[in-house]
């Protein structure tokens, strides 16, 4: 919460307006990410799409400020990820020039909020460097040298550091101390990014079904906050390409990345939002995935985020041989 209430108190002080008073406000409890509960086992050619810094675009797409916020008034929103995924706004929040998150909460069209103004310079600084980092991410996969993987590392904890920094403001906004803290903010995010995720689960649902002839299969392994999971091996097995990896890659950017972009602009348009920021692209190709329960499992990385291994690298989260709670040398011969 400190370094935001300094990083807004110096932008507003610039623009010469007065930062409100620091008051205690009441906090209930809310809902936080999805997490959908895995397909446990192995699956062959998993692919992960990520949406882009999901909280922060979230901010911005539904321009949620304190000062663009509507509160009381009539009640005139629906609340809840069930009723959006299947309805838009009603024509009201439309007239009245209101974009509705997916809890019901109501913010400003007419002016762009403080909150959302301030990150879109710092996402733009970290997107720069990240697109710089893959760049030479590639150019050591096909020449590996010191002096790449250094400047890899240098900007690399360059855009974590800024990651980092635009993920602590959702962390700052759910914290009742913080001067800017409103619930109907905090739960608007996170309602939104389960909408955002859910969405994206529908339309790769339909869209595998389409292309397989098949009628109401699951091909989402898992999802988590913001990242789905994606059994491609069906696909695989139909066309049969000689090089999967390379079938994979090509059909995520002419395919699935384009169809996931109409959809999220279907959804702008349902929630009457400020402007589109939902980016979901095309992260990890595994030939294996293996999954043992929520967040837990292991791919075997071909390609990610376009930079194509000379080897294929394992990706492991909250299994045993990478928690921090597992002794060093047993993590080493896991």
């Amino acid at each position: 919460t400190g370094i935001w209430d300094s990083i807004i108190y110096r932008y507003l002080h610039d623009l010469k307006i007065a930062v409100p008073p620091a008051v205690r406000k009441h906090k209930d409890p809310y809902p936080g990410g999805y997490v959908k509960e895995p397909k446990v086992g192995m699956t062959e050619w998993v692919t992960s799409f990520d949406l882009n810094s999901l909280y922060p675009n979230l901010i911005v797409q539904y321009n949620m400020s304190p000062e663009t916020l509507i509160r009381g008034g009539d009640d005139f929103t629906v609340s809840g990820v069930d009723h959006y995924l299947k309805n838009a706004v009603t024509d009201e929040p439309r007239q009245r020039n209101l974009s509705v998150a997916a809890n019901g909460s109501k913010y400003r069209k007419d002016k762009r909020g403080f909150m959302p103004e301030i990150i879109i310079g710092l996402y733009d600084e970290r997107r720069a460097t990240k697109n710089q980092m893959l760049e030479i991410q590639q150019q050591n996969e096909n020449a590996s040298s010191s002096d790449l993987k250094r400047e890899i590392n240098r900007l690399n904890n360059t855009q974590q550091a800024v990651k980092i920094l635009l993920n602590s403001l959702y962390g700052a906004l759910g914290n009742q101390y913080f001067r800017y803290f409103d619930q109907k903010i905090a739960e608007g995010i996170t309602l939104s990014g389960q909408l955002s995720v859910r969405w994206a689960e529908k339309a790769m649902n339909e869209y595998m079904n389409k292309i397989l002839k098949t009628e109401n299969e699951d091909f989402v392994i898992a999802i988590d906050t913001d990242s789905l999971y994606v059994d491609m091996n069906p696909l695989v097995k139909k066309v049969n390409p000689e090089d999967p990896v390379k079938f994979i890659d090509n059909a995520c950017q002419k395919k699935f990345e384009p169809m996931l972009e109409q959809a999220y602009a279907t959804l702008f348009d349902n929630m009457n939002a400020y402007e589109n920021r939902m980016e979901m692209a095309r992260e990890a190709i595994a030939d294996r995935g293996v999954w043992t329960a929520k967040k837990r499992y292991i791919l075997n990385v071909h390609n990610n985020e376009g930079v194509q291994y000379a080897e294929p690298k394992l990706k492991i989260m909250g299994i045993e041989a990478v928690k921090s709670s597992t002794p060093q040398v047993v993590r080493d011969k896991f």
